[in-house]
């Protein structure tokens, strides 16, 4: 019946309490505790049943222990079962914090899994010698059922997360898909990857080597307000990440981390920081920088689910950057780096339907060069062309962030001014 009802329970949590409750009916016990056994060393309590006085109520933060501290800790280390007559006169013993010394005796029974100690069941019961051999018996065939469970529960919850995982990365992918703009594309993967780690904000960075700095790309939430660039001259640890294509974790209150790091976190009011490099075909291009307001410490399966979902949107990153560029040349005039004809007919189209739309004006400057052919004829064509991109350099020192100049052809340029009334 044990066995039966263990095999239906779907949690850790509900396992534990089906064990403490099955115990009772064929083990009489005043107390009764489930651990589970975690890496690298804790022993961690999942249920608890007390049914006398001071056994009535526990904090489980108490019952926490480590692999071979107590006698629960050691037949954690062991994997060997205990019948303990008096607990008191045992060497292995420890009491439990806030509670006193009295005579009592235990049983302790490993959980043991695929030749592995998971997890310990102990029972308590005031008095001496209150166990038995065929206590031992019953209790370690319970537990090897419990153990069953417990690995049960676990592979389905792995089996879950796996899932929810490989769709994190299926959603990422398919809204990268919907745009080439690189800023878009860091925006979109600053949130999948703040969502996936459960933490409060993300930037996206790339990496300028040769001016040794971030280059803010994007960042989640989207109403943040960040600088364009970050020197990464005192941040020897994000220079580290960047390098060596480490993770690192960070916490304020880490007596051990980098100063500038937790200088900078405290003054953004950050209390965690999880940095992770942008790899592109075995090269880091970026850096990823999730940040939490509570401490927060991501375990491994989290750490390896951010960087597969940080590798894959890394690709993406570098081909829209790359399209970019290419779709920068494709726009610039080469000569004097203001934007050629076809980037302004594609620009004026846009303008006159937006225009037509919100029934705002806008304003077309067109600029013809007097004389220019007749100077090109006299100091010939790198004395031209230098003045041209001497021309082009102060049209575009002239108009407003929002404006953009054009090279329509020749010694003509042009300008169009968005919203002409405001400064």
């Amino acid at each position: 019946a044990a066995s039966a009802r263990l095999s239906r329970e779907n949690t850790l949590e509900s396992v534990g309490r089906a064990i403490v409750e099955e115990t009772r009916r064929i083990i009489d016990y005043h107390n009764a505790r489930v651990y589970l056994v975690e890496p690298p060393d804790d022993v961690v309590p999942i249920a608890f049943e007390g049914r006398v006085g001071a056994y009535d109520t526990v904090d489980l933060a108490l019952l926490r222990t480590k692999v071979g501290v107590g006698l629960t800790g050691w037949v954690a280390l062991t994997g060997t079962p205990l019948v303990v007559p008096d607990a008191n006169a045992d060497p292995r013993a420890a009491t439990i914090p806030g509670t006193d010394d009295i005579d009592e005796s235990m049983l302790v029974v490993p959980m043991r899994y695929d030749e592995r100690t998971i997890g310990v069941i102990t029972l308590s019961k005031l008095g001496l010698d209150q166990f038995g051999e065929e206590d031992l018996r019953l209790l370690s065939i319970l537990a090897d059922h419990a153990a069953t469970a417990v690995e049960t529960v676990r592979l389905v919850e792995r089996t879950r997360r796996l899932a929810q995982d490989l769709q994190r990365i299926v959603d990422m992918s398919r809204d990268l898909a919907r745009t080439l703009e690189p800023r878009a594309v860091a925006d979109v993967m600053a949130r999948h990857l703040a969502d996936a780690a459960g933490m409060d904000g993300c930037v996206i960075s790339s990496w300028d080597r040769t001016g040794n700095r971030l280059l803010t790309f994007g960042h989640h939430p989207p109403d943040r307000v960040l600088g364009a660039e970050f020197a990464l001259e005192n941040y020897p640890e994000t220079r580290r990440v960047l390098q060596e294509r480490a993770v690192s974790q960070i916490q304020v209150d880490d007596p051990a981390a980098d100063p500038a790091e937790v200088a900078l976190l405290r003054e953004e009011g950050w209390a965690s920081l999880v940095m992770l490099p942008l790899v592109a075909r075995g090269e880091a291009i970026g850096l990823v920088e999730l940040e939490a307001r509570r401490p927060v410490a991501l375990d491994e399966q989290t750490l390896q689910l951010v960087t597969t979902m940080a590798n894959e949107a890394a690709m993406l990153l570098e081909n829209a950057m790359l399209y970019a560029e290419a779709r920068r040349l494709a726009d610039r005039d080469p000569l004097t780096d203001t934007y050629n004809h076809r980037a302004f007919q594609e620009r004026l189209a846009q303008e006159v339907l937006r225009a037509r739309r919100g029934r705002r004006p806008f304003a077309l400057l067109m600029l013809d060069l007097d004389g220019f052919k007749a100077y090109n004829d006299r100091w010939g064509h790198p004395a031209g062309d230098e003045l041209l991109r001497r021309i082009g350099t102060a049209i575009a020192a002239s108009i407003r962030s929002g404006d953009r100049a054009y090279r329509y052809g020749g010694d003509e340029f042009a300008v169009l001014l968005a919203n002409p009334a405001d400064p």
